[in-house]
């Protein structure tokens, strides 16, 4: 984003110099209000009808993406990638932990006796120490098939000049993601909220004019990318960047 715009949007140098921080101390991490969420450390959490949840790994929509770090009652920070700490968290160093079915925003190491065995494979974190842990980018995907049958795709655009809620970007999706796995964007470098089923985030997924947002399983190759101005704060247009990170299959 240019200097001349970082200048006009109260607010926003604020925000990437909180990000660049964030990132010097080894993880992207963002400060979320919500009332009374119920979140406790080592929660992992998703995005559902405009609010954060507890992951479950049986629905689609429910899948985790983020960590929580530390929380108070109506407020939490949550990890996106990288390193994150929770005292007492007893992680198994060198271990993959996934989100279970219990639909309590828990993790079970991927190789124990009681290791999820649900529809979707949702790997969040890897143990560094039994405290520490990296929150990893990977994508869910169907547990019963293969994640070498998926491979990482990025596709990069400029986007068109945004007007308020609901404007498209004009990106149009190049694949299909595979096995119902979740996007990540970007808009110039920096992650964005994905809103699935619901239009109240900051970036949905569209077949209709943006009128409605599409669940993770209804998102297909030809889909457009929206922007919500007034939930992000600030427009966009072609001299910003937007990239989309996501699995799609290894055939295509």
């Amino acid at each position: 984003m240019s200097q001349i715009k970082i200048k006009q949007i109260e607010g926003l140098q604020a925000t990437l110099d909180s990000i660049n921080a964030s990132l010097e101390s080894g993880s992207l991490k963002s400060t979320y209000e919500q009332v009374s969420h119920g979140f406790s450390e080592g929660n992992a959490i998703a995005f559902l009808n405009g609010s954060w949840i507890l992951a479950d790994a049986s629905i689609s929509d429910k899948l985790g993406r983020l960590i929580v770090e530390s929380v108070t009652t109506n407020s939490f920070i949550a990890v996106q990638i990288g390193n994150v700490e929770v005292i007492g968290w007893n992680l198994t160093p060198g271990k993959f932990y996934l989100v279970d079915e219990t639909g309590n925003g828990t993790l079970l190491p991927y190789d124990s006796p009681t290791s999820p065995n649900t529809e979707y494979s949702n790997p969040v974190i890897q143990a560094i120490t039994s405290e520490k842990a990296q929150v990893l980018p990977w994508r869910p995907s169907l547990g019963s098939t293969p994640l070498a049958q998926g491979q990482e795709y990025s596709q990069t655009a400029s986007p068109q000049l945004s007007d308020g809620q609901g404007s498209s970007t004009g990106i149009i999706l190049d694949y299909t993601p595979f096995a119902e796995s979740t996007i990540q964007v970007y808009i110039n470098g920096v992650g964005v909220t994905e809103s699935y089923g619901n239009l109240n985030g900051e970036v949905y997924f569209s077949n209709d004019g943006g009128l409605t947002s599409l669940t993770v399983s209804s998102i297909t190759e030809g889909c457009i990318l929206y922007w919500n101005a007034d939930t992000t704060g600030y427009e966009i247009g072609n001299a910003d960047s937007i990239d989309l990170v996501y699995e799609k299959s290894s055939i295509d």
